[in-house]
């Protein structure tokens, strides 16, 4: 007897083969960056829950070395927590990023869209604009932006989306242009649909996945740029706990008590690491589908 077949079990056994046809395209470095990063960003949101120590206060003895007794990454110069500091700095990376490639993507979509969907004079005037901040070095526009508004965290959030939103301003136009261009848009336009519907029903979704995939491969560089400025002094004033800084303040003691500043610089390297292997990830499984 044939068992019969409904809409539910027809939807369960489609969603099952997809996942299936995902796996199977999946290879184990993918794995390893798709799970690793989430795991961070999971750490990161739990990171109140999961820090033994407040980053901001003094939790014991100076110089306490890895392992030490209630310091799994030992303590730095003042007394700080290293591994509760760890914690919190991860947060603000991931959170800097997020906000970063959020505010490039919503800029950058805004200009790419009208420059590439209206053309003439509108697609003239944003893209010399665009052209105006590619013209500079990007990583000394913000250190400029930064260093001119203060050093804190926002500061080096505006420095770096200042000079990250003109890269999706060029990706998204030269996406519009392409998808303007093909039959059905050029029958929509002909049958007299209206411009807002025509980006609605047809643009947008044609860039989504070119952008997925940007924005999942800019996570790692927007770590290491972030790091840099707080690095370089231009990120949130100490004790604030970010990576960057942490490593830059670390590195007087460097030849003395290496955990200080080496730490925070492996937990930039592996961040970014596994960030721009789930990218490569997302990519690949975007590209196949």
């Amino acid at each position: 007897m044939t068992a019969i077949e409904t809409p539910s079990t027809a939807r369960s056994a489609k969603k099952w083969a997809r996942m299936t046809e995902l796996r199977r395209h999946t290879t184990a470095v993918d794995m390893v960056g798709l799970v690793g990063l989430a795991l961070l960003v999971l750490i990161a949101l739990l990171a109140p829950m999961l820090a033994p120590y407040s980053p901001i206060l003094r939790a014991g003895e100076t110089f306490l070395s890895p392992g030490s007794p209630g310091h799994l990454l030992g303590t730095d110069g003042v007394g700080y927590d290293i591994l509760s500091r760890m914690l919190f700095g991860l947060r603000s990376s991931i959170a800097s990023a997020a906000i970063v490639i959020t505010s490039g993507v919503i800029i950058g979509g805004i200009v790419g869209v009208l420059a590439g969907s209206l053309g003439g004079w509108v697609d003239n005037g944003l893209m010399r604009l665009t052209d105006l901040f590619l013209a500079f070095p990007g990583i000394v526009i913000a250190m400029a932006v930064a260093a001119a508004l203060g050093a804190s965290f926002s500061s080096a959030l505006i420095g770096v989306a200042v000079v990250w939103w003109p890269m999706y301003a060029r990706l998204i136009r030269g996406e519009v242009r392409s998808w303007a261009a093909r039959p059905h848009l050029e029958a929509a336009i002909l049958a007299g649909v209206p411009w807002s519907r025509r980006v609605r029903r047809h643009l947008l979704p044609g860039v989504t996945s070119t952008v997925i995939v940007t924005a999942s491969l800019d996570v790692g560089g927007l770590v290491v740029a972030m790091s840099g400025l707080s690095f370089i002094g231009l990120g949130s004033p100490a004790p604030a706990p970010e990576l960057g800084s942490m490593a830059a303040q670390g590195m007087e003691y460097l030849l003395q008590f290496w955990w200080i500043p080496v730490i925070p610089g492996l937990g930039v390297l592996v961040l970014a690491l596994l960030a721009n292997l789930a990218g490569d990830a997302v990519r690949d499984l975007l590209s196949r589908r």
